[in-house]
């Protein structure tokens, strides 16, 4: 796998966390992430509660309409829902910061699995920005290519004098 820096490096501290003690002794977790050698039952509530612990979510009790600390209101029992970062968002920013870092689309497609050519632009998100800088990049073209134009006129005008 082509992973490397701070991701690859926590990716091999996983693969060698797969090592798990069973009745029968010690045996290989297929998961790379897993509880005991099971996979884990519920990705999206260990992602919430990823999420709400490095406050980038919070819990709220879908009756009483108040923030709760878990999965479930403390005044009512009723579950509670989730709101803040999905996991998706993470594939969004893959997309928009290999593109932007200059990677063909055919190998960010191929990276984050975008089969597809209309989902990956549905990923590519632009924002205020991106328009900003392309803006500024026409505007500099067009400085650049006038000043070109004035230079072949002056140029023209030189020889037909001679």
């Amino acid at each position: 796998m082509a992973l490397s820096g701070e991701l690859g490096e926590m990716i091999g501290r996983r693969k060698a966390a797969r090592q798990v003690k069973t009745e029968q002794g010690l045996t290989l977790s297929a998961y790379v992430f897993h509880l005991k050698g099971a996979p884990v039952g519920d990705f999206k509530k260990a992602w919430a509660s990823a999420c709400v612990a490095a406050n980038l979510g919070r819990f709220n009790c879908s009756v009483c309409k108040t923030a709760v600390t878990g999965h479930r209101c403390g005044n009512c029992s009723s579950v509670a829902s989730y709101s803040g970062r999905i996991f998706h968002d993470l594939r969004r920013t893959a997309v928009r910061n290999m593109v932007r870092a200059g990677v063909p689309e055919r190998v960010a497609m191929s990276i984050t699995g975008h089969k597809t050519r209309a989902i990956f632009d549905r990923y590519n998100i632009v924002n205020e920005d991106d328009l900003r800088e392309a803006m500024q990049r026409t505007q500099q073209y067009l400085k650049e290519t006038e000043q070109k134009e004035r230079l072949v006129a002056i140029t023209q005008v030189a020889r037909a004098g001679r």
